[in-house]
Order: structure tokens, then C-alpha cells, then sequence
């Protein structure tokens, strides 16, 4: 006899409902911040991740979904909720009993051997399996990787890039998708009802620059963190407070330049919705955001947190950088005419916190201009060196600072400086004919 179908509408809150309470549990169970962070994290991680493998899974007919209930891209809320939550909470959070890689196989092999009990709410083709393994390696592998460094705190590299690809992600694919899908579904916003995105024209144009230089100056305020010893994500910060960079002139950059962005791409996909989005980004970075930083923060840093903030505001940029922000040094070589006048450029402008050194009084033999910072322990040389001094200056010189210091940006500006005859070279005596040798200042001067 015929097994009969389950009905769908008893189906699917089963799907929601048990991954859902298991990973409450796991919650209450699990009291480490920072694997409750990474958990998170990695929840992020697949959230978006399977949104987007669902909807070229269902755009290739490898499976389909029933109908009913609201849905993103094609795929069903509450379903891609649940697997984003079986795919991250249970293994991160389990991971304090279960090694991380055996909860993997066994949520692979729960796929592969129950996907097919799932229909009605979910019809296989023969060839599935093809959507299964880009879900894995793209979502559910990664996100626990992620989420295990997080929690021990290994590879701080591809920690950062891994979040810079996640924000990036969140930023110009799930939130201009969510607000199209409100503007197309929503019983509210049904003025909002955007046309097809059409990218071109005069506006268009200004506005993307617009959008590559604010996410230049929140790929500097990473960078910062990066250097720092930390990420952005609240439960892997860095052990010292961050001063430097785009935090020496405004406490929130990145929250900033995520609210600009998303204003920006809402010029570029004339979605009107997303300038809602983007006040209730600024309205929670100013609230309940600020409140826990505040806290957070001041509890760690004490009068080193109290100085800072009495100098810099949440929104609002300062022209100049503020006095607290790490002490650092450039080094030139005062025999070199090039750099003597460079010297003299970057005197006359008074940079904060900023020492212009002889290269030739530098221990190490310096063949390019070197800039070094103790806090955090960070150094460069070359254009990026050059970069870093302009962010001591003023907004604007910081903003072209940040550009050219931009990884990439930057290997691309050296290789024209030293084609242009700005390569590395030898220290020149840097004596005069009296035999007295200069100091920096004198060659400031």
C-alpha cells in the first residue's frame, strides 16, 4: 500500500519548528558571548548563502517548492529560516559537545537521505544533488569555518574578508532584494512599487563613484580593525581601542558608511524603500547600537574611551583628527630633494599625532619613504606610507589618503610611481658642503 502525502500545511511548520526549538535550546545551554557571536555569524553567513543558491537551484528546476506563504528570490521564508538555522546554530552551538566536523557530515547526510521525505513541501528532480553540493561548499561549509575561527580566534585575515564579503552581500544584494520584494508584496508600501532597475544615465553615474568612495573609507575603518588585532563583528572586536583612520573623526564610520550606501543604491535601483531602510539602520546605530557600544567599551577602555569620545561625534566627521589618536611616524630622507620637499609639505600642514623623521637616523636601511605607528604596531612604506600621512591631516587629504592606500589601489599607484622614477633607492649622504649634516626640520624648513 501507498504511503499517503503529508499535507504541506502540517509539513512545513514541522521543518520550521524543530531546528527552530533546537537551536533555542542550544542557546540557553551555550553562555560563551563569543560562540553565541560566532553562531550568529554564521546564521548571517547562510541566510544569504542559501537565499541565493535556492533561487538558481529553482531557476535550474533541480527542486521546487510548494506554494503559500510569503517567499524571497522564490524560495519560502520560513523554509530558507530553517535551514539557515539547522545549517548554523545547531552545529556551531553543538560544537561544545560535538566537533564541528562531524555535525557537518551528519547534516550532509540528513540532506541527502531526507530531502526527499520532505515533499510535498519540497519536489526533488533526479538531478538535485547538483544544488545540494553548491549549498555546501558555498554555505554551510564556509559558514562553520567562519564561525570555528571566530571562536578561536585563528586567521584574522580571512576572518575580515570573509565578513567584508558577508556586509558586502547583506548590503548590495539582500537589502535591495528585500526591498524590492516589500515594494512589490507589501500592502504598505505598494507606492513604493519600484520599476525595473535600469543602471545608466548622469545620476546613476555620480551616485556609484559616490557609493566606491564611501565603501573605500569603510574598507578603511576595517583595515583599522584588521591592524587592531579584531573584526568588526561585535563579539570579535579588537583588544585596543581603534582611534586611527576614519575613527579619528567620526565614532561610527562603518555604521555611517552602510547607511550611506544604502542610500546610494537606492538612487542606483530607484527603490524609495530603501531610504526607510536606511533611516531604521541609523535610527538602531544611534539607539540601542550606540547604548551597548557605550557600554561595552566604556567598561573596557575606562578614561582611554572617555577621552576619545569627548572629541569625536557619532555622525557628524571632524575636519581635523582628534588629538587622541595614536602617535606615529613618517621617515624621509632629508638628503633626497623629492623627499625633503615632501617633508616640507606635510610640516607645513601639521599633521596629528604625526613625527617627520631622517630616514637616514632609522635603524633599518630604508630604501622608500617608511611610515611606522606603535599602537597598534603597523607599518608601510611607499604610496601606502604616503596614505597613512595624509590621514593625518584633514578630512580631505584622509579621504584621497584612504583611496591610494586602498589594498590593490595602492600596488597599482607604486608600480606607475616607480615607472615614473619613484622606485626604491639607496640613502644619499644628505651632507651639505660645510659637512654639517641637516636635520628634518632644517630640511622642512
Amino acid at each position: 500500500m501507498a504511503v499517503p502525502e503529508i499535507d504541506v500545511a502540517v509539513l512545513r511548520p514541522l521543518i520550521v519548528v524543530v531546528p527552530v526549538i533546537a537551536a533555542g535550546v542550544l542557546w540557553l545551554l551555550v553562555t560563551d558571548p563569543r560562540r553565541r557571536g560566532a553562531a550568529v555569524l554564521a546564521l548571517v553567513w547562510n541566510l544569504i548563502g542559501l537565499a541565493g543558491v535556492n533561487a538558481v537551484a529553482v531557476s535550474a528546476g533541480w527542486w521546487r517548492f510548494a506554494d503559500g506563504g510569503p517567499a524571497v528570490v522564490g524560495v519560502p521564508v520560513d523554509l530558507l529560516v530553517a535551514w539557515a538555522v539547522a545549517w548554523s546554530m545547531i552545529p556551531v552551538l553543538g560544537a561544545r559537545w560535538l566537533p564541528l566536523p562531524y555535525s557537518l557530515v551528519a547534516l550532509v547526510l540528513v540532506d541527502v537521505y531526507g530531502m526527499s521525505a520532505l515533499a510535498p513541501a519540497v519536489v526533488l528532480r533526479a538531478d538535485w544533488w547538483w544544488g545540494e553540493l553548491l549549498a555546501v561548499s558555498t554555505c554551510l561549509v564556509p559558514g562553520a569555518v567562519l564561525a570555528g575561527l571566530t571562536v578561536r580566534r585563528r586567521a584574522l585575515g580571512v576572518r575580515v574578508g570573509m565578513q567584508v564579503l558577508l556586509f558586502t552581500a547583506v548590503l548590495f544584494a539582500a537589502i535591495p532584494v528585500l526591498g524590492r520584494a516589500a515594494g512589490q508584496r507589501g500592502p504598505v508600501a505598494r507606492w513604493a512599487d519600484p520599476a525595473p532597475v535600469h543602471v545608466g544615465g548622469t545620476l546613476d553615474s555620480v551616485a556609484i563613484q559616490i557609493g566606491g568612495l564611501i565603501a573605500v573609507i569603510a574598507l578603511a575603518a576595517v583595515i583599522e580593525f584588521y591592524r587592531a588585532g579584531g573584526t568588526p563583528w561585535p563579539w570579535d572586536p579588537p583588544d585596543h581601542l581603534v582611534t586611527t583612520g576614519p575613527y579619528a573623526y567620526v565614532a561610527n564610520p562603518m555604521q555611517l558608511c552602510g547607511t550611506l550606501l544604502i542610500v546610494v543604491t537606492a538612487v542606483v535601483t530607484a527603490q524609495p524603500l530603501l531610504l526607510v531602510a536606511a533611516g531604521v539602520a541609523a535610527a538602531f546605530s544611534s539607539g540601542m547600537a550606540a547604548w551597548v557600544e557605550a557600554d561595552a567599551l566604556g567598561g573596557r577602555f575606562g578614561r582611554e574611551w572617555t577621552a576619545y569620545r569627548g572629541q569625536v561625534r557619532d555622525w557628524i566627521p571632524r575636519w581635523r583628527p582628534a588629538a587622541v589618536t595614536a602617535p606615529a611616524r613618517v621617515y624621509l630622507a632629508r638628503g633626497c630633494d623629492p623627499c625633503s620637499d615632501l617633508a616640507a609639505w606635510i610640516v607645513r600642514r601639521s599633521p596629528v599625532g604625526l613625527a617627520v623623521c631622517a630616514a637616514e637616523d632609522h635603524p633599518a636601511d630604508l630604501r622608500r619613504i617608511r611610515y611606522e605607528s606603535a599602537a597598534p604596531e603597523f607599518s608601510c612604506d611607499g604610496v601606502r606610507a604616503v596614505g597613512e600621512v595624509l590621514a593625518r591631516v584633514n578630512l580631505a587629504w584622509a579621504v584621497v589618503g584612504w583611496v591610494i592606500a586602498t589594498p590593490g589601489i595602492s600596488r597599482v599607484l607604486q608600480l606607475l610611481v616607480d615607472a615614473c622614477g619613484g622606485g626604491p633607492r639607496d640613502l644619499p649622504a644628505g651632507r651639505n658642503e660645510d659637512g654639517h649634516t641637516p636635520s628634518m626640520n632644517e630640511v622642512a624648513q
